[in-house]
């Protein structure tokens, strides 16, 4: 059997890495890279970082798949779970557009673009890594932060290296804060008791106030 016939016993595979290739093919260890940058440069394997693969065929049929790109957005970087623009655009949070896919980290934050689209990684604290919900979509498992994580996460990092927050500050940020409830800014208030930051409970302040005024 040709090695290119051997990689369709990987088509069924929503991601793979260079084991899994080896595991089906044999190759010697001096061209093992050779053969793989042959097979993604003939299309027949799609790289999505170093190291991590689909076959094209897998790709053209779930390429236009959200929920599989959100799986795969776990997986390029793990540990993570969905959050900041991504997912406050769900939830009518943001004015603006958003055109990557976001995502909490515990690792270094870092970017991957590949034929799914770009993927941007956020690094946070461990105590502050929670606040995602881990669901089961057409037999994917994704984690992504709850709505009020998503937008502590965001104003977390955004306002990480500013002193003075008040709020017309967070006025320019032109959230639609009027579409959280009461216990929203309630769950909002806990995290940021928990960033054990003095400024961030001034934030949580600050968001109650322009809650209201909404």
């Amino acid at each position: 059997m040709k090695q290119v016939d051997k990689i369709k016993k990987l088509e069924g595979l929503s991601y793979f890495d260079r084991n899994a290739i080896s595991q089906y093919i044999e190759v010697k260890p001096n061209s093992f890279s050779q053969n793989i940058n042959r097979w993604i440069n003939k299309g027949i394997l799609i790289q999505l970082k170093k190291g991590f693969y689909v076959t094209s065929k897998y790709y053209e049929v779930n390429k236009n798949n959200k929920t599989y790109i959100e799986f795969i957005a776990n997986r390029l970087r793990m540990p993570s779970y969905l959050s900041l623009e991504y997912v406050l655009q769900k939830y009518s949070m943001l004015s603006e557009s958003v055109f990557a896919v976001t995502s909490i980290t515990v690792k270094t934050g870092r970017t991957y673009r590949n034929d799914l689209g770009n993927f941007v990684y956020r690094n946070i604290k461990k105590d502050l890594f929670s606040g995602f919900d881990i669901t089961e979509k057409d037999g994917f498992i994704i984690k992504e932060a709850t709505k009020v994580k998503a937008l502590f996460d965001w104003l977390y990092l955004r306002l990480i290296r500013v002193q003075d927050i008040n709020a017309d500050f967070l006025r320019s940020f032109r959230l639609n804060l009027e579409l959280l409830k009461k216990k929203d800014i309630e769950e909002f208030t806990d995290y940021c008791i928990k960033a054990g930051i003095r400024k961030y409970v001034v934030l949580a302040d600050i968001v109650k106030k322009v809650w209201k005024e909404e």
